[in-house]
């Protein structure tokens, strides 16, 4: 699995300004050299870091909003930390006498706000926050896991005109766990500002610096690493690269199911977020069509994984999928129940069974088999079985063995697509045998509809007046003829795909 990068942003609650920001940082302009960053002792003493001789001439505390400032910050999360592992920090923050809710997710942006506040108005989590998290935090309680308090001072150096050159924020942050404390750390800042510090400037100031204890840090570590285990864990939507058909088949499984469940997730996300009556329908239309492909590679691919790995995942897909209309019946209260679907238990204990699957996948004996061969086993076995069922039938085979025809030729088409799991098309499947049995498939299932039709007139005629049986009676008639040309249609199609492929 690739690992998980950190971004810059995504650090500690504790270490945010009053105006939301994780980092703090004010209007100052930051000098093309960039700033500085040292991670200090906790108790070292504050070095001297005025040096009239290299222009250094004031070190002024500041003052004001975002400057100096105590913070202390609660940190909530399932007991497994699964939010903080994915990528996701919620936490109560109290910035003097002012209480707010805090949420970054600066991996998830756009789909999730990089950071976001709200006014803490009572003590339960604001809907709108708790909808955002919610596939994060899915059947998990929520509870704080730790708290943090920082003590922050900011200054300014100005030379001998009396301009800012640089400004140095001073974070000491403690954090504590089940009320014992369990780490320290000290974090100092130097950012150029104005026009910001001499080659001399710096590098006196690096020395200082280093001088009273500091270790220069190119970036400081992210908030999962003060922590600590179980924060500091495998997230729970790893991002990989679409697997290759020349991997295990075991690797390959995880690689797929994690590709699908970021899809699915951030389907999901967008339509949540949507607010446009206009798009929501279209936001819909790509969740569910990220929840048939992976349901139909789980049936596809059914017979090749453990039935207790992912028991009935695809009757639970099924599920998602029935709650769409379809693209006519896509209306804002059809959309609605969708999203109603999403926010429920069945859902989200969807997610929990394709989180667990990644982690542990079962395929058995095959897992250390080339999946290529393995999805080429899976197809061969289809391709049989779709022809053995559709060769036996006839013009007078009865609607249960068209039905059984159906249904074989659709778990054909769906192992021939398998070979669009990885990064490039299998050369084995050939773009011509698709369309074939595409053709074959369409010609089925248009037998199977008008059977049925031909059984509803029927079941109508029996009870209705003489005026309208005689009407059905005629249609019926019509509705035979069309049946005994769709069946003959599929016939000469299922020759030709025989034909064609059957000898494979």
């Amino acid at each position: 699995m690739a690992k998980r990068k950190q971004s810059d942003g995504h650090r500690s609650a504790a270490e945010g300004g009053p105006d939301g920001g994780l980092d703090g940082a004010g209007p100052e302009t930051v000098a093309p050299d960039g700033p500085l960053r040292y991670d200090m002792p906790f108790p070292a003493t504050a070095p001297r870091l005025i040096n009239p001789g290299v222009g250094l001439v004031t070190l002024v505390g500041r003052l004001g909003v975002g400057s100096t400032y105590p913070i202390d910050v609660t940190l909530l999360d399932a007991p497994d930390h699964r939010l903080l592992r994915s990528g996701v920090q919620l936490a109560h923050r109290v910035i003097g006498e002012r209480g707010e809710w805090y949420l970054a997710a600066s991996d998830w942006a756009p789909l999730l706000p990089a950071e976001r506040t709200e006014p803490m108005g009572s003590g339960d989590l604001p809907e709108t926050l708790a909808a955002l998290i919610r596939p994060f935090r899915r059947l998990a309680p929520l509870s704080p896991i730790a708290g943090l308090t920082c003590e922050r001072r900011e200054f300014e150096f100005r030379d001998e005109a009396g301009l800012a050159r640089a400004v140095l924020r001073d974070d000491k942050v403690t954090v504590r766990r089940a009320g014992v404390t369990t780490a320290r750390y000290r974090e100092v800042t130097l950012t150029p500002t104005g026009a910001g510090l001499t080659a001399e400037q710096r590098e006196w100031l690096a020395d200082t610096l280093s001088g009273a204890g500091g270790t220069w840090v190119a970036e400081f570590p992210p908030l999962v690493s003060r922590l600590g285990a179980p924060a500091t864990g495998l997230t729970d939507f790893p991002v990989v690269e679409p697997p290759s058909t020349e991997l295990p088949f075991g690797s390959f499984a995880a690689r797929w199911l994690a590709v699908r469940l970021r899809a699915l997730i951030a389907a999901d996300l967008r339509l949540s977020a949507s607010a446009d009556d206009r798009t929501t329908p279209v936001l819909a239309a790509e969740l569910v069509t990220e929840a048939a492909r992976l349901r139909d590679e789980v049936e596809a691919l059914s017979g090749v994984l453990d039935t207790d790995w992912i028991a009935d995942l695809d009757d639970e897909l099924d599920w998602v999928i029935e709650a769409d209309p379809g693209p006519s019946g896509r209306t804002a209260a059809a959309v609605s129940r969708l999203r109603t679907r999403l926010r429920g238990e069945r859902y989200l204990s969807i997610l929990d069974q394709l989180v667990n699957a990644i982690r542990a996948p079962k395929v058995g004996e095959l897992s250390q088999l080339p999946a290529s061969q393995v999805i080429g086993i899976v197809i061969d076995e289809a391709r049989a079985d779709a022809l053995a069922v559709a060769g036996e039938l006839t013009e007078d085979s009865g609607p249960a063995a068209w039905e059984r025809a159906s249904d074989g030729l659709a778990g054909y088409r769906r192992a021939l697509a398998l070979v669009e799991i990885g990064p490039a098309a299998d050369p084995r499947v050939r773009p011509a045998e698709r369309r074939r049995v595409d053709d074959a498939l369409a010609a089925c299932r248009a037998v199977v509809e008008r059977t049925r039709q031909v059984a509803a007139i029927q079941d109508e005629a029996a009870s209705a007046e003489p005026t309208r049986a005689f009407e059905l009676g005629r249609r019926y008639e019509r509705e035979l003829a069309e049946l005994h040309a769709d069946r003959v249609g599929f016939l000469h199609r299922r020759q030709k795909l025989i034909k064609k492929v059957g000898r494979s």
